[in-house]
């Protein structure tokens, strides 16, 4: 009698038997873990510029009494980044003695309390300001009259007026 399986049969059918078997779990699933994680790193922020505030302009001419003098100004931010505009505010240079400083030498005897100042005409509070971009701020002079002082000392007199910005 011949045998039907014989020894190498055997082991060809079971390893044909395990391989479909491996293949059978092709779509087994895959086991894996998860993880979390995190890292800080830091960003450099910049300063705030400074305002650079220069006269561009002068027109017209102050009296006791009547005219007066416009002056306009460039405001610039020397910054990167945006700077908010808030006030303006405009002064006539005093000596420390009460005189207007006209060059930054003091006209004696004409004094800085006999001149008005009012901005005229600037950019609004609240305004951004972008890096290195430029505003113009307006101001105006006049010298009020005044019955009990002589203001003589005034005359030909070109006050130095400061415009300062917050």
């Amino acid at each position: 009698m011949s045998k039907i399986f014989t020894t190498r049969r055997r082991i060809a059918i079971v390893g044909v038997a395990g391989a479909a078997l491996v293949l059978a779990g092709g779509g087994a699933a895959y086991a894996y873990f998860s993880a979390t994680g995190s890292g800080t790193g830091s960003a450099t922020v910049g300063t705030t510029g400074t305002w650079a505030v220069t006269q561009a302009s002068s027109t017209g001419t102050i009296s006791a009494g009547a005219g007066s003098s416009v002056i306009t100004f460039n405001v610039e931010n020397t910054g990167k980044g945006d700077q908010q505009y808030a006030t303006a505010t405009a002064t006539v240079n005093s000596d420390g003695s009460g005189d207007i400083t006209s060059g930054g030498t003091s006209v004696s005897g004409c004094l800085a309390t006999w001149f008005n100042t009012k901005v005229t005409s600037d950019p609004g509070a609240g305004t951004n300001v972008g890096g290195g971009s430029t505003v113009q701020v307006t101001v105006k002079v006049t010298m009020p009259s005044d019955a009990t002082d002589n203001q003589d000392a005034c005359e030909s007199a070109t006050p130095d007026v400061t415009l300062s910005i917050s």
